[in-house]
């Protein structure tokens, strides 16, 4: 989560370099969530891991969690109706 938002600036270049350092550390557990940004945490796992995913796809795990009402880039409630459920997964 502080990686995107929440604590300060974001620095994109070293949150990328941190986990790829965690890939290298053996972390192969991520845990983000549309909220985190929103939207910009899920855009930087996905950056950060587009090339080595490719060649660890089976060794590394990302958990999201969904079912936010996102507004002006606010939560601003909860919306798990299974057509929204559809649309952010």
């Amino acid at each position: 989560m502080s990686m995107s938002f929440a604590y300060g600036t974001p620095d994109r270049a070293e949150a990328i370099a941190t986990l790829h350092e965690a890939i290298e550390l053996g972390i192969n557990f991520f845990d983000t969530a549309e909220v985190y940004g929103p939207f910009e945490n899920e855009t930087l796992i996905g950056e950060a891991f587009k090339d080595v995913f490719r060649n660890k796809r089976d060794q590394i795990f990302i958990a999201t969690k969904f079912g936010f009402k996102i507004e002006d880039g606010k939560m601003t409630g909860v919306d798990s109706r299974p057509e929204h459920v559809k649309e952010v997964c």
